[in-house]
Parts: C-alpha cells; sequence; structure tokens
C-alpha cells in the first residue's frame, strides 16, 4: 500500500470535484432518510491526508447546516464520511436534515490545509487576510471559532468584518481578533458545490414515513381517549397502550373539542433538534388534560378527543425568505419562531403560504423577517388546528415592589440615602431639558454619571423612563402598568391614565408587568429622581427587540401623546454603551455611537451599531426618543455630561462596559 499524500497543495480535477460531490451527496442522503450510502471510491483521493473537511448544506442560498473536523489530520475518504454524516444529522444549530427537503438543497465540499499563524497585530491584521482565499480560525479566553474561506463571499465581507464575525462565532467581543492575547490563523481550501438532487444517483425521497399504521393509530387514539376518561372517574389506566408500538417523535398534541361548541382546550409539546417518547408523553398529557376537563365541569361524553403526532421537522427559512417548495399540506404542518413566541399550524386543505399568512396574523408577528419557519410531519384526523404560545400581558399589583434592591443599588433606606448623598455631593443650577440619556449599571459604576445629568434637569412633573428589556419575561415591548413604584427610599407614584394612552397610540405596546417584575435598566434610575422630584410621576417602558420601522411607528405615537399633554414629560433613555471589549477598544466602539447620537443622527447610530457590532443595549430606546424629538421638531442639540467605564472603578481594562451622560434639546 503506497503512503498516504498530504493535501497541502491539493488540486482538484473536474473529475475529482465529482467523485467527491457523489460521496457527500450519497452519506447525506442515506443518513436522511436512513438508507444504505452507495460505496463510491474516490479512487487516488481516498488515502490522501487533508487537516481538515467539511461539508455545508444550503437551501436558497441559506446555510442549513455545515459540518466537518480540522486540525488533526486525517485520510480523506474518512474525513469526508464523518463530516458528511455530520452535516445531515448533527450540526447542534439546525434540525436534523429531512429526506423532504433534500431536492432543494446544494451540497458543498471544503478541502482545508494547515493552520498558519498570523504574525501581524491589531489592525495590521486586516491586510493579512485576504478575502475569497483565507478562512480564519481565532483562539482566546479559552474559546475558540472557525468560519470557512466561503462564509465572507456568501454575506459579501470585507476582511475586518469576516475577522469580526469569526470572534462572534467562538462567542467572543467582536473585536477580540485586536487584543495583543488573541492567536490568530489563517488557512486555505479547495471547494467544489453542486445541487444535491443533480449529483444523487437516484431521486431523492420526498416522503415521510407515518409514526403508526392507521390501525395502530385508531386504536392509540382510543386509549387517549378512554384514558383519559378513567383519569376523571378515579380509575387507575394503564399508562402504556399494549397494542400500538412505542416511537420517538418530535411533536404532539391533544386537543379536546367540547360535544355542544366549538370550544376547544389544546396540550402540546414539539422540539426541532431532540426527540422524545411517544407513549410515556402522551399519557403525561392525558393526566393534564384530565385535571383541566374536571375543572371545566365536563362530564363523560361531553367532549372529544384529537391526537396529533410530529417527527421529521424541516427548515423553510424566514417568513419573507420563505421556501415551501414541494410542501405537502395534507401531511405536514407549520411551526412559526419569533422570540418567545411560537405558533404550530395545520390546515389540510388550504395551500401552504395562505397558512402562513394565516399563522402570521395568529400570532401579532409585527416583524417578519425575524420569524423563522420549520415544519413537523404530522399524523391526525384533524383538518386544521392553531396553537399559539407567548407571553401574555399581565396588569400586576397596584405597587410594583423593587426587584433589584441589594443588587444593583443598596437594599436598606439609610444606605440608599447615604450613597444618594454621595451621588448628588455638588449642586447645579437645573435648565430645561427635552430628553436625556444615562446609564443603569450598578450605582457604583454609573451611579455618579447618572446622577450629573439628572441635577443639570429641571424636573417636570412626569418623566417617561425608555430602557431595553433585559430579562425574557413578559411581552416585547411593556408600559409598566403600576399605579406606584416601591422603593427603599420612599415610594415614587406612576401614571396609569398616561400609560393607556401610550398603549392606544403606540403599535405593540403592551401594559405588562411581568416584563417590569425583575428588570433593572428602569428601576436604578428611580430612587436618583426620588431624590431630586419626589412628587413627579414615572412611567416606565422596557423594550426588546425591535427594527428601524417600528422605532419610527414609535415615535410617532409617542410625540401624538406629548402634544396632547398641558406640560411635556421628560424622555429619559436608560442605556449602558458598548459591553466587554478592552478599555481602549470600548471607549473607540463608544465614541463612535456617541458621534451619530450628537450629530442628531438617529439612522446613523443604528448603521454604526449594526455595522461596528456595538452592543449598545439601549440603541433602540436612544432611537425612539431621537426620532419623537424630531418629529415635534424639538432635536437641536445634544450634549455630553460624562463618559466612563468599569475598569475606572475595578482596574480591570480587560473587559470593560461603557456609561455615557447626555442632555438633550
Amino acid at each position: 500500500m503506497s503512503a498516504p499524500r498530504s493535501s497541502q497543495n491539493i488540486e482538484l480535477t473536474p473529475e475529482h470535484e465529482q467523485k467527491l460531490l457523489q460521496k457527500a451527496t450519497s452519506i447525506v442522503v442515506s443518513t436522511a432518510t436512513n438508507g444504505r450510502s452507495e460505496e463510491i471510491s474516490l479512487g487516488e483521493l481516498e488515502q490522501t491526508v487533508v487537516n481538515g473537511a467539511f461539508v455545508s448544506l444550503k437551501r436558497q442560498g441559506q446555510l442549513r447546516s455545515c459540518c466537518g473536523n480540522f486540525g488533526q489530520p486525517t485520510p480523506l475518504g474518512q474525513a469526508l464520511q464523518q463530516a458528511a454524516e455530520r452535516a445531515a444529522k448533527d450540526d447542534p444549530r439546525f434540525p436534523p436534515i429531512s429526506a423532504t427537503e433534500l431536492s432543494q438543497l446544494d451540497v458543498e465540499v471544503w478541502l482545508l490545509s494547515e493552520l498558519e499563524e498570523v504574525q501581524e497585530q491589531g489592525s495590521d491584521r486586516i491586510d493579512a487576510v485576504t478575502v475569497g482565499l483565507h478562512g480564519l480560525q481565532i483562539h482566546a479566553q479559552g474559546r475558540s471559532g472557525l468560519l470557512l474561506p466561503g462564509v465572507p463571499i456568501d454575506h459579501g465581507w470585507e476582511a475586518e468584518e469576516f475577522l469580526s464575525q469569526t470572534c462572534i462565532k467562538a462567542g467572543l467581543p467582536p473585536t477580540s481578533w485586536k487584543e495583543q492575547g488573541t492567536r490568530l490563523f489563517r488557512y486555505q481550501g479547495v471547494s467544489c458545490s453542486a445541487k444535491l438532487a443533480e449529483i444523487a444517483s437516484e431521486p431523492v425521497e420526498t416522503t415521510t414515513q407515518q409514526i403508526l399504521g392507521p390501525r395502530e393509530f385508531a386504536q392509540y387514539l382510543q386509549y387517549v381517549q378512554s384514558t383519559i376518561e378513567a383519569l376523571m372517574k378515579g380509575q387507575v389506566p394503564s399508562y402504556y397502550c399494549a397494542a400500538v408500538s412505542d416511537a420517538n417523535i418530535q411533536g404532539v398534541a391533544l386537543l379536546i373539542t367540547r360535544t355542544d361548541s366549538e370550544e376547544e382546550l389544546v396540550l402540546s409539546k414539539w422540539t426541532l433538534k431532540q426527540s422524545f417518547p411517544m407513549q410515556s408523553t402522551v399519557f403525561s398529557l392525558c393526566q393534564q388534560l384530565a385535571q383541566i376537563v374536571a375543572q371545566q365541569n365536563l362530564r363523560v361524553g361531553e367532549f372529544q378527543v384529537k391526537l396529533v403526532l410530529g417527527t421529521d421537522p424541516a427548515m423553510h427559512g424566514n417568513i419573507e425568505k420563505v421556501d415551501l417548495s414541494n410542501f405537502d399540506s395534507k401531511n405536514r404542518s407549520l411551526l412559526l419562531i419569533q422570540g418567545q413566541k411560537t405558533g404550530w399550524f395545520f390546515e389540510r386543505e388550504l395551500e401552504a403560504l395562505l397558512t402562513v399568512a394565516q399563522a402570521q396574523q395568529a400570532m401579532g408577528l409585527i416583524q417578519p423577517e425575524s420569524a423563522q419557519v420549520f415544519s413537523l410531519a404530522v399524523q391526525t384526523a384533524a383538518t386544521r388546528f392553531q396553537i399559539v404560545n407567548q407571553p401574555r400581558a399581565e396588569l400586576g399589583p397596584e405597587v410594583r415592589p423593587p426587584g433589584v434592591a441589594g443588587a444593583f443599588y443598596p437594599a436598606d433606606p439609610g444606605t440608599v440615602e447615604a450613597q444618594l448623598d454621595d451621588l448628588f455631593d455638588e449642586a447645579e443650577s437645573p435648565e430645561r431639558w427635552a430628553a436625556a440619556m444615562v446609564p443603569h449599571a450598578g450605582w457604583m459604576y454609573s451611579g455618579k454619571i447618572a446622577a450629573d445629568v439628572l441635577k443639570r434637569i429641571q424636573l417636570p412633573s412626569t418623566i417617561i423612563v425608555i430602557g431595553p428589556k433585559h430579562t425574557r419575561a413578559g411581552v416585547e415591548w411593556a408600559v409598566a402598568p403600576h399605579q406606584v413604584w416601591e422603593l427603599p427610599n420612599g415610594n415614587l407614584k406612576s401614571d396609569a391614565d398616561l400609560a393607556k394612552k401610550l398603549v392606544e397610540k403606540i403599535p405593540g405596546l403592551e401594559l405588562d408587568a411581568a416584563a417590569h417584575q425583575k428588570e433593572h435598566a428602569i428601576e436604578v434610575e428611580l430612587p436618583l429622581i426620588k431624590r431630586l422630584a419626589p412628587d413627579a410621576h414615572v412611567v416606565g417602558i422596557a423594550i426588546g427587540s425591535g427594527n428601524l420601522k417600528r422605532c419610527e411607528q414609535f415615535a410617532e405615537g409617542l410625540a401624538d401623546v406629548i402634544q396632547e399633554l398641558e406640560e411635556p414629560p421628560l424622555l429619559l433613555i436608560s442605556s449602558d454603551m458598548n459591553h466587554f471589549a478592552t478599555d481602549s477598544e470600548n471607549r473607540r466602539l463608544d465614541e463612535l455611537a456617541l458621534e451619530k447620537m450628537v450629530a442628531l443622527d438617529p439612522d446613523g447610530l443604528l448603521k454604526i451599531v449594526n455595522e461596528q457590532h456595538i452592543s449598545m443595549c439601549g440603541v433602540l430606546p436612544a432611537m425612539i426618543v431621537m426620532k419623537t424629538l424630531q418629529k415635534m421638531g424639538n432635536l437641536n442639540q445634544i450634549e455630553q455630561v460624562g463618559y466612563a467605564t468599569s475598569g475606572d472603578i475595578t482596574g480591570d481594562r480587560s473587559r470593560v462596559v461603557g456609561y455615557a451622560g447626555l442632555l438633550i434639546n
């Protein structure tokens, strides 16, 4: 046997490319369909040692899966086998490839050379990377990330963005590539690609086998009905249907319909990346439903159960670019996910795109570009169902208790007052300002800047504080519905009537106590406001995700409300600046964002924050306030009051957060 040869300078002939693609395709297809792969020899390439091999699968130009191995010299045949199998089923970012997707996929094979450490440092590394030639690997802080040479071409990145995205892939701050302790490697690769269906030796399978045969499904449905009825009577049913084989599934739903109305009770469970045992899961849902039915005072014979079993998840892109080619509405259901909103929809006799439109309306999706569409094969006698899960707004108590006292600021009243004395150690002559921006970290880090801003303002009787939403609780855009903010140094009033007016005027804004229960962005400012204006009314708004269009709509509604008030409120932005870069890099990034604000350019602010990956948590609140003032003809100047980083307090300059204070008129 001849010795394996290295791929350091490997060149692929058209015949080589064809064999590589055929072998990768065969492995992907057999893995997705649980079949046997065709024996395809790579000939002289079989034992060629490569430093890395990756198989990438794409759908409509969007990444569907990409897996491989790198850094351990391996015979090409073995490396390709491992990469293709993993790409078909083991990419942790995505569900396994469904057989129904195969006809829509492109397959790409990459063979990678050895790593070469980049010796250049700092910004000189930009010139050391050639887009289209180099792939990158980065190591820092015990983390590593790798991107293939084709990735920046697919996304239209220049070298600097390629470096930043490699850091993000590693879970590092985007500018970590500039830091002295970060090791950067480059490598080269050769690739080939084709449509999977054109490479496959046989037509690819596009259907999914049912979980149970028709007879088994009917028996299992009867078991479910009888189990719920037995539980309602206090009997002990069998937790397992012996007449039906068990299975691992990705979705299940029990739908109970009253015989005297169309009212429906639903319990469901689904997942995209894992599976769960059918029988034990269904029995658990039967137990829960029996309790719910009993609470509804329904008796045996007054309801009917429908069963839904789901399997074989597939991806279809986002709503704006959804790909439903060959979608089988009679046997597949749609799953929509946007943040904490999820929906499971099935319309057997309706075109898939119409089902998507109905789903978007049922879920109240305002940003379709961020809603991902998946599907599950379903086995059910139901002709349609809609199952929507999303945070529901809660009115909560009239008094909102402190949520972060003792963490971001003291819980003891005496200590609060003492620290406020220190923060407001020097008096100022306050003036009227339309708006301001203050940081919201712990008082020890940013309290002084916040105090220096607030004491410069002649505070009006009403203050609207708009900050980012840091927790997953509650709805995405939430105004606090409470009458009173309880604080260690006394209470502040809110303005429930104003909060309701804001909800009426601003699309997507809801009265919700859950979003504010543990939110600190607003609360940390309240004791400072209490010290300066104890009789003021404070309305708090927490902002989750959003885009430029939604910020425009918010600003328009907010401007309308303000113009109806006798006295304009202070609009107070609560925001920290960039998070977790080195002190010098943090200051550079923050200066870019602050320059856009001082230039009165809210659109430019969002653009620079996105382009430079500046993690300014309150960028949307800042945009909303600036645009509101623009619409009112009242955005004329911004004065910077102060700036600092957490490193100024801790002395640790390696990973800091920035804080800025601004006055706005």
